[in-house]
């Protein structure tokens, strides 16, 4: 099959969301050649791949956002066909049999045969967050979220725990549903330290965005609870940091936390490499790439205990309550006072992640367009 890869904005802004592309990336451009399937790299406006033959996607204007609000919402929205969509507009120019949304979730309403990736359907689980819940962006992401899975030709997901998620919520048949374990990145490098924090500073890391759902304000409540470490938050503002600032303040531990803001990959290998432990209190599951990346530079872990963070880490994290300040505390006084604690997570989780490759995670997206092939050669 002719198959799309669309990468999306593809920027290390987006966090996790640009380390998953990036790796799925280059385990696909090592697959390529060998693969029955070409592949087409639809890339944004002023953004090339390499080793791929590039689609240069048409710029999104208020119009065509018009639009694609209308497809994906409007109860005649069919009758918009003759002015498709710019993904669907390079799929029928290129003769596209597949389009594969390697990011997740696409906002464009496409009638061109598609796979695409969820992370997670936290709208449906925690709908009173401000970030999925003020302001109508509920109503959008439900309707956005209900006609691309249920549309799909095939979904992909990192855990059991979001197939049954995906059936649940949405009636997806379980044999549209791969689970594909999430890829480790490849963080190579020693790094560099960000400007703020002092190398021989006993620390731990959160990197997040400042989301209400990634719970900053219970690990400052459990950090009250720790003695002897700082913390350091990386992340850009979506609107609660200043509520994060106040509630470290009003706790009195705003002399122990480190706002670093946006760092470079280059300081993110630093931070995981110097950190005393990752601690990871978001809401948000069943996937997640920073404990991954802990895993894989050898940082010890301790998590929240969501809906499948069991699943995705094994035995290579120590799991919490992520409403209970004191649990968090307790499992964050475990590694601070215990080398060895440390040291066998840390092994554990290097070998977690040296089984998680992008090699594997390709391959089953192979095998899903394999299986598909004999469907689509139909018409």
């Amino acid at each position: 099959m002719k198959v799309g890869v669309y990468l999306g904005e593809f920027a290390p802004q987006e966090g996790g969301g640009h380390g998953f592309v990036a790796t799925v990336l280059e385990g696909l451009l090592a697959a390529a050649p060998s693969s029955d399937h070409e592949f087409i790299a639809l890339c944004e406006p002023g953004r090339s791949l390499g080793n791929m033959e590039n689609h240069e996607l048409s710029r999104r204007t208020a119009i065509s956002m018009g639009l694609e609000v209308l497809r994906s919402h409007a109860p005649l929205a069919y009758l918009l066909r003759r002015w498709p969509g710019r993904v669907e507009r390079a799929a029928r120019s290129r003769k596209l049999d597949m389009v594969w949304f390697v990011p997740g979730i696409a906002y464009e309403a496409i009638d061109t045969p598609y796979i695409g990736t969820v992370w997670d359907l936290q709208h449906r689980l925690h709908p009173w967050f401000p970030e999925v819940g003020a302001d109508g962006y509920w109503e959008h992401r439900e309707l956005v979220y209900a006609r691309f899975v249920r549309r799909a030709a095939h979904l992909l997901t990192g855990t059991e725990v979001g197939a049954r998620q995906l059936q649940a919520f949405y009636g997806v048949p379980r044999e549209r549903i791969s689970v594909l374990a999430q890829p480790a990145p490849r963080m190579a490098g020693e790094g560099a330290p960000p400007p703020g924090i002092s190398p021989g500073e006993r620390f731990l890391y959160y990197p997040a965005q400042f989301w209400a759902h990634k719970n900053h304000v219970n690990l400052l409540h459990a950090l009250k609870l720790v003695d002897g470490v700082t913390l350091a938050l990386s992340g850009a503002d979506k609107g609660n940091l200043a509520h994060v600032r106040r509630t470290a303040e009003a706790l009195g531990v705003a002399s122990r936390v480190r706002f670093l803001g946006f760092v470079t990959a280059d300081e993110v290998a630093w931070l995981y490499r110097h950190a005393l432990a990752l601690v990871y209190p978001s809401f948000n599951g069943p996937d997640n790439l920073p404990p991954l990346e802990a895993f894989t530079l050898g940082c010890p872990v301790a998590m929240a205990a969501y809906p499948g963070a069991e699943e995705q880490a094994g035995d290579a994290a120590l799991l919490f309550d992520p409403r209970d300040p004191a649990s968090i505390a307790r499992e964050l006084r475990k590694l601070c006072d215990g080398a060895g604690l440390r040291e066998e997570l840390a092994r554990r989780g290097r070998a977690r992640a040296a089984s998680r490759t992008a090699a594997a995670y390709v391959a089953g997206v192979l095998g899903v367009l394999d299986g598909f092939s004999a469907v689509r050669r139909c018409w």
